[in-house]
């Protein structure tokens, strides 16, 4: 199951199965826990900035020895690194940590909506940008959100040149999310759980 793969809308492969690097402490744990996935034959590494971690899955990842190339490593960017320089200085960071010169996959962690902010979309749309810019820049595989709802997607749909690829939501038999996952599926958008 580890070595399927799921076709994004420009082409490019996701794994079907990744290892997710959520509470891992940034510590010899990390280190332990990335180098034993790699080992067991995860490909896909699930990261985040906000998750503290990147520092020790970076040297992970140079210590494993594995091809570069066989690996796929998506990021997302934190709520308080949204808007177009913060983005690019954000996803530098994070490639840094990473000790990596590209990612596959890059995703707003979530979404600005209207609770927070009276130019939510604006925020995302400018957000969105930097990731378009990256991506055409090559640094990046494969752009795409996480957490968006269907509104939110529309808007971003709206307001960009390029479809996120991705939509990584909470997905599972308690929590179908029928409205979002029927409108990604709809769009070319890989719902990513």
């Amino acid at each position: 199951m580890r070595n399927k793969t799921v076709k994004l809308a420009n082409g490019y492969e996701i794994p079907s199965v990744g290892f997710g690097t959520w509470q891992t402490p940034d510590d010899a744990t990390a280190v332990a826990a990335v180098k034993e996935a790699l080992s067991d034959g995860y490909t896909h590494l699930d990261c985040a900035a906000v998750y503290g971690n990147e520092k020790s899955i970076g040297k992970a990842l140079k210590e494993s020895g594995y091809d570069r190339s066989r690996l796929f490593i998506t990021s997302k960017l934190w709520n308080t690194e949204r808007e177009y320089d913060k983005t690019i200085a954000a996803f530098e960071k994070t490639l840094a940590d990473l000790q990596l010169d590209y990612l596959d996959l890059y995703l707003i962690h979530w979404t600005a909506n209207a609770k927070q902010f009276p130019n939510w979309r604006e925020i995302n749309a400018d957000t969105w940008r930097a990731f378009e810019y990256l991506y055409e820049q090559g640094r990046i595989k494969a752009i795409g959100v996480s957490n968006f709802k269907t509104h939110h997607l529309e808007a971003l749909i709206a307001d960009s040149k390029i479809k996120p690829m991705v939509n990584q939501i909470e997905f599972h038999p308690g929590f179908m999310q029928t409205e979002t996952v029927t409108f990604c599926r709809e769009n070319g958008i890989v719902v990513e759980a």
